[in-house]
């Protein structure tokens, strides 16, 4: 059991986060449901519901679809479709294949005993991911504002 912990150690960092990911979840699960719950009540009792609680569930519902929250200005380009242009497709593609050209080089040129088949093995699948997105690029360049 103790050669176990020893081999897989930084297990124990992606298992955290997952851990502490769900009970954000979680937590702003209950806190919608309770801010529905308190509109349901209103709406039973017939009374109109305060502006502070529709706009505090507003801007949580904000908070969900519009994930830059650098402003006005970028909310409405990122909810246009800006985040599908070709800008970011390109620099995507870009960014994966030097990436990918980094594992080639450092599986190639390695000084380390062992390392240039798991590099290499990394660069072949970076290599696939990067020209999948070169063709996504290609695509978006060709077909922009259709």
């Amino acid at each position: 059991m103790e050669d176990l912990f020893r081999s897989y150690w930084w297990l124990l960092f992606p298992l955290g986060f997952f851990a502490f990911g769900a009970w954000d979840r979680w937590l702003a699960y209950k806190r919608s449901q309770a801010q529905l719950d308190l509109l349901r009540s209103y709406a039973q009792q017939g009374k109109e519901p305060p502006a502070d609680l529709l706009r505090a569930v507003r801007e949580d519902e904000a908070e969900v679809y519009d994930a830059p929250p650098y402003g006005r200005l970028h909310r409405r380009m990122y909810r246009r479709g800006w985040r599908y242009g070709p800008y970011w497709a390109w620099r995507t593609a870009l960014l994966t294949g030097a990436v990918a050209l980094g594992f080639w080089l450092a599986s190639e040129y390695a000084d380390l005993p062992g390392v240039e088949a798991p590099f290499r093995l990394v660069a072949i699948i970076l290599t696939c991911v990067a020209a999948g997105h070169l063709v996504v690029a290609v695509l978006s360049s060709a077909f922009r504002g259709r």
